[in-house]
């Protein structure tokens, strides 16, 4: 049996727990998460490269050209490119030009080692996408609320925007925008949905810190490399040395220096 890749109270390295997750997704609710994410993840490029924690794929509607997603179940595999470990991606370094992280984060193991690898496939300018759960939002505030063996969603380990930052500024990125959305009661009831998402549209616009989600928008920095230049001559007389010498008696002793195109007057 393999390692487990994820660890929670409802682990989702086991099957019936990614598959659980994905069918929650399915829900009003869920779908009208979804409905948020995707509007959010737009991004442009060529390559895009997914890793996320259930059986869906939120890179449908992108704009670039190539995409592609893993997953780490062979049974879950219809749709995937690959069956592949999220913190030990088989793709070579600065091969993608997008890594999106659909709340991959949220279910890691060692969320360390899924940025680091994640880092590592993305070229030198390309852009991360992180999608995660907003511990401070009444979707967190249910989260803690929950006793007992938690359900899907609510075994994601949230993390909030400040500690995910400093991460990736470690890594050599620069954040270029931080969106929040999912301003809905985490009730999953279409009538509860429709009531709460009343002022969605203003709490969008004025970006406010307590939606649901957020979606980290990261730029993988290119340190420049400057070239050392020759230092020019300075024009002139170069530098006196004055060459030592030993005496029979073992003690060095200074020459006598001339100095070269002018005359140092001398003492009377």
């Amino acid at each position: 049996m393999p390692a487990p890749l994820y660890s929670s109270q409802l682990p989702i390295h086991d099957l019936n727990a990614y598959q659980s997750l994905s069918h929650w997704y399915q829900s009003p609710l869920g779908q009208h998460l979804l409905s948020r994410e995707q509007a959010l993840a737009r991004r442009f490029g060529y390559h895009l490269l997914q890793l996320g924690c259930a059986d869906l794929q939120l890179h449908q509607q992108s704009p670039m050209g190539h995409k592609f997603a893993f997953t780490p179940f062979v049974q879950a595999a219809d749709g995937f490119q690959a069956v592949a470990e999220p913190d030990a991606i088989p793709l070579t370094s600065n091969s993608v030009d997008c890594v999106l992280l659909h709340h991959a984060l949220d279910y890691a193991l060692d969320q360390h080692q899924l940025l680091r690898e994640a880092t590592r496939v993305l070229i030198a300018g390309g852009h991360m996408i992180i999608v995660g759960f907003n511990p401070l939002s009444t979707w967190g505030l249910r989260r803690k609320l929950q006793f007992g063996e938690r359900q899907s969603p609510w075994h994601a380990r949230m993390l909030g925007t400040l500690r995910v930052c400093d991460w990736l500024k470690l890594l050599e990125f620069h954040v270029d925008e931080i969106r929040y959305a999912e301003y809905a009661l985490p009730i999953n009831a279409p009538a509860v949905i429709r009531y709460s998402s009343w002022m969605e549209e203003l709490a969008s616009k004025l970006n406010w810190p307590t939606g649901g989600i957020y979606v980290i928008a990261a730029r993988k920095q290119v340190l420049p490399l400057i070239p050392i230049s020759q230092r020019r001559r300075r024009k002139g007389l170069a530098p006196l040395a004055i060459p030592l010498t030993e005496t029979r008696s073992g003690k060095a002793a200074d020459l006598p220096v001339a100095a070269a195109q002018e005359h140092l007057p001398c003492k009377q």
